[in-house]
């Protein structure tokens, strides 16, 4: 993982509107207990911590030293491991954000989120969308040859992550013997990532395109094209319409 290069990404202005339409979508969360899995430097877990409790777990340790901290939340240094002495049904709510795209066994994490949830809480699940990742491979960086890569399954080199896997949700689920069903699912990253950042730096940009992503994000066909995918895992509580 490149820290300095992840750093440089969040004080661009795509770097900020990714925040600002993910927190638009998070803003309903109050009251809840929260665990952010994979926390990075706190961003996530600082927002949600004006109106909830939240433990955020992280294993880096330049990250965790740089975490923004506005707002009172515990933060926990470790990985899966740190789960373990965690009772079941501790949690309303578990953020997981691009992590299971860097693990080796993404089930194994599922499942133990599942035993961490209570009945009817949520995961927040946010993952590298194939069809965006791809669209977005040969439209803004203009390089067919990883596209066809990613087409066929390999796994590829995020900018700033280091190595990626995609995974597939639904078989994902299949794996994991839980209650966890989809409920709904939001895009981010919808066209922003297809323009040249040259026209980025404008003063009005930020302002319109946060506009206009979130108009459109819990529509199809525009969230199914988006390079992220926002899903919402509920546990046992099934939605067939979504499933």
């Amino acid at each position: 993982m490149d820290v300095a290069a992840y750093k440089e990404f969040l004080n661009q202005p795509w770097g900020k509107l990714y925040y600002e339409i993910l927190f638009a979508q998070l803003a309903h969360i109050k009251n809840k207990k929260v665990l952010d899995f994979g926390s990075g430097f706190g961003l996530v877990a600082d927002f949600l911590a004006q109106n909830n409790q939240v433990i955020a777990i992280e294993p880096n340790d330049e990250m965790i030293a740089e975490r923004q901290q506005n707002f009172h939340y515990q933060q926990l240094q470790g990985s899966l491991e740190m789960l373990k002495d965690i009772p079941n049904a501790h949690f309303d709510l578990i953020i997981c954000h691009n992590v299971l795209e860097y693990v080796d066994t993404p089930a194994l994490y599922l499942a133990e989120f599942s035993r961490l949830l209570k009945k009817g809480g949520q995961i927040s699940l946010v993952k590298h969308n194939e069809v965006g990742r791809i669209m977005q491979t040969v439209v803004f960086a203009n390089d067919t040859n990883l596209a066809l890569d990613l087409l066929s399954g390999q796994s590829y080199q995020s900018h700033t992550m280091g190595q990626a896997t995609y995974y597939d949700l639904a078989d994902l689920l299949q794996k994991v013997t839980s209650e966890l069903t989809v409920q709904n699912y939001q895009g981010i990253r919808i066209f922003y990532g297809l323009q040249d950042n040259a026209v980025k730096t404008a003063v009005t940009w930020q302002e319109k395109m946060l506009k206009i992503e979130l108009a459109v994000c819990q529509q199809s066909p525009y969230r199914d094209i988006a390079a992220f995918q926002h899903i919402w895992l509920q546990k046992g509580f099934k939605n067939d319409s979504l499933c």
